[in-house]
């Protein structure tokens, strides 16, 4: 017979704020306690919606994730959306890898009665003003309280840590890039070498084996005898025109020859009638 697990909590009032999430037996430090359940909506959608309580409008039951995402408690939530905020919390949110879910998890042993509390770690894209602090104000009364349910500001040397994370992340980024792209050709060239065929003595017979030559190189050399025709023909043609000319030239000669032997003739012919 499968017996059911009793949970770790129960929902009753709370001296800080309407309801609020109480341990129903010891909850031993480490202990996943509940998931906060709800409705997952984007940024844009739940600056959109209109408050839970109109007499409360800063009261939300959203929870932000890593991945982006909001999971609005209000909207097919479970009992996690009650648990009140503390500046000195005994709980905290745990995501699963992927950052699409949240787990509320015991920081420490939690005695049975005692009210279940997380710092709700406010994100605000505003400026932090006295009003908007007063707007979150918090009750937890702790002596760490820090007077509102915003999120501290870090402090510098959080911030300089901060920057020297993300710079070191993003030199990281640019090692990884340039590991690849070294790797790159190298893999390239023994893809090329892989695929090109082993050298073998040719003889004139066997020709079986010569590689193909490329298209580019066929229309490459196929240019270079187109060139050499043309070079070849307009030489040719050069050459008949010069013998034409000189065929020409030499006709033009000997007819001229031939018109100064007529005429040296026909003069010595009026001579000798002459001399008659």
């Amino acid at each position: 017979m499968v017996t059911q697990r009793q949970p770790w909590h129960v929902v009753k009032p709370s001296k800080l704020h309407g309801n609020g999430v109480f341990a129903l037996r010891d909850i031993p430090s480490g202990t996943r306690i509940l998931q906060y359940a709800g409705k997952r909506l984007t940024p844009e959608q739940a600056d959109a919606l209109f408050p839970v309580n109109p007499d409360e409008p800063f009261h939300t039951f959203f929870f932000a994730l890593s991945n982006g995402k909001i999971v609005d408690g209000g909207q097919g939530g479970n009992d996690s959306r009650w648990i009140n905020h503390s500046c000195a919390p005994n709980c905290e949110g745990h995501e699963n890898q992927d950052g699409s879910r949240v787990f509320i998890v015991a920081m420490r042993d939690i005695a049975a009665g005692e009210e279940l509390l997380y710092d709700y770690s406010l994100v605000i894209d505003d400026e932090i003003t006295e009003e908007l602090k007063q707007n979150y104000r918090c009750l937890c009364g702790a002596a760490q309280c820090r007077g509102t349910m915003i999120a501290p500001l870090p402090s510098a040397e959080e911030r300089a840590q901060a920057a020297a994370d993300e710079l070191r992340e993003v030199a990281a980024e640019l090692d990884a890039e340039m590991e690849q792209a070294r790797k790159t050709p190298v893999k390239a060239k023994a893809k090329k070498a892989a695929a090109r065929p082993k050298a073998t003595p040719q003889t004139d017979k066997d020709v079986s084996n010569l590689p193909q030559e490329s298209a580019e190189q066929k229309n490459s050399e196929s240019e270079i005898e187109e060139d050499k025709k043309d070079k070849k023909e307009k030489k040719d043609k050069k050459k008949k025109k010069e013998k034409s000319k000189n065929k020409d030239k030499k006709k033009s000669k000997d007819k001229d020859k031939k018109a100064d032997k007529k005429d040296k003739e026909g003069k010595k012919a009026k001579k000798g009638r002459k001399k008659e």
